[in-house]
């Protein structure tokens, strides 16, 4: 996701207020949601509206954690096999491992997503080589 930053309103009551969309077009709605009940209608909110401006362009990298912490977690979970960026299946939806979090858990992005999900690393989870052959499989 892309962070978009709006220069709002007029002196002295400017304000600038960041937001989080795919698009600028979409940053503005969800701006304008929660803001509608100060404006009478979209194009009232779109007046108000000075200059909009991306302040970070989403890339793959974003969604990769550290690493550290990631031997930690391979660590603590005994999955010493398990690397970012492999190939990873849970509960039948194919991913890929982009880190860990504070519950010790992956964090994996599925395919078609742009954003991870946590995910425990024994919970219905098969892993993967880089020749596509199950390395590792975990049910219940």
């Amino acid at each position: 996701m892309n962070t978009y930053e709006f220069a709002m309103g007029e002196w002295p009551h400017e304000r600038t207020e960041t937001e989080i969309a795919l698009t600028a077009s979409k940053a503005r709605y969800q701006l304008y949601r929660k803001h509608a009940d100060c404006y009478e209608s979209f194009w009232q909110f779109l007046f108000d509206i000075r200059s909009t401006k991306l302040i970070h362009k989403f890339t793959v990298s974003d969604l990769f954690g550290d690493r550290e912490k990631f031997n930690h977690t391979k660590n603590y979970r005994n999955i010493e096999f398990a690397e970012i960026g492999m190939r990873i299946e849970v509960d039948g939806m194919m991913g890929t491992i982009c880190g860990s979090n504070r519950s010790a858990n992956l964090d994996v992005c599925f395919d078609g997503q742009y954003w991870t999900s946590n995910c425990h690393p024994w919970w219905m989870t098969k892993y993967f080589d880089k020749d596509g052959k199950v390395i590792a499989e975990y049910g219940d």
